[in-house]
């Protein structure tokens, strides 16, 4: 519910300004399913601006014109207030303008704390990424259509595309500590205990590493576990844990 009232109006070009606020705000209701009501126009000015008024189809008071806009989304079908109050909004649901039929949803995971990231990435099959995110990973799905998928990787917003079953990733590699590390590649940073919990995991999974979990930069500030494998689109993960996590983005310079 969006009301605007109580918006005084001074002069010829405050009016005709008005009028262009409300032929703008009335399109964006009917595109928005909604609807424009009481519309009302005063003025604290004097009385010789009422005609102003009259030439807007309004019939001012004996004080001037004013005018107020009520925007409804939905259209007829949502309950008004005589007060002016707007009705209550479920929680677990969403009503949309569209099909006018409420949207069913629910939460299975809750955002990581502070700025979740968001990745987004082609995959060539929504059924076998769905196995593979939500079963082997253990992700929460969240929202899906026919041509993309949700899911919370630890809290963090990862999304599957469909671009075709001929889809598989490109590798490019780069020399890291000794190995070839495929890029592009994504995952998180775990603590140690989580870390070796989802190498078990994947291992029992029998999905196949490209890089055995193991230890890299040792004795090095950026000492860290790291691990590397793919989803079945040929996308590449890594999840790595740093022996010391304050150090995640210590700066120096790495010799290889």
């Amino acid at each position: 519910l969006l009301e605007i009232v109580h918006v005084n109006l001074e002069g010829v070009h405050a009016i005709a300004n008005m009028l262009r606020s409300l032929k703008a705000l009335a399109s964006f209701a009917s595109t928005a399913g909604g609807r424009v009501s009481a519309v009302r126009i005063s003025s604290a000015s004097t009385a010789s601006r009422r005609p102003f008024c009259r030439a807007a189809g309004v019939v001012g008071g004996s004080s001037g014109c004013s005018f107020a806009i009520s925007l409804r989304g939905g259209g007829d079908d949502l309950p008004s207030s005589s007060s002016g109050a707007s009705p209550p909004c479920a929680a677990s649901s969403f009503s949309t303008a569209a099909s006018r039929e409420e949207t069913k949803w629910t939460k299975l995971a809750d955002p990581a704390p502070g700025s979740p990231f968001h990745h987004a990435f082609p995959v060539h099959d929504l059924e076998v990424a769905k196995h593979f995110y939500g079963e082997v990973l253990g992700c929460a799905e969240g929202r899906s259509s026919e041509k993309w998928q949700d899911y919370s990787l630890m809290g963090h917003q990862i999304v599957c595309h469909w671009v075709g079953n001929d889809y598989r990733c490109i590798d490019y590699t780069n020399p890291v500590d000794g190995d070839d590390v495929p890029v592009p590649h994504f995952g998180l940073a775990l603590t140690e205990e989580q870390f070796h919990e989802l190498a078990d995991r994947i291992r029992a999974a029998g999905v196949k590493f490209i890089i055995e979990p193991h230890l890299r930069f040792q004795g090095q500030p950026g000492e860290q576990w790291t691990m590397f494998f793919k989803d079945p689109s040929g996308n590449n993960l890594e999840f790595k844990a740093m022996s010391n996590q304050d150090n995640l983005f210590a700066k120096y310079n790495v010799v290889d």
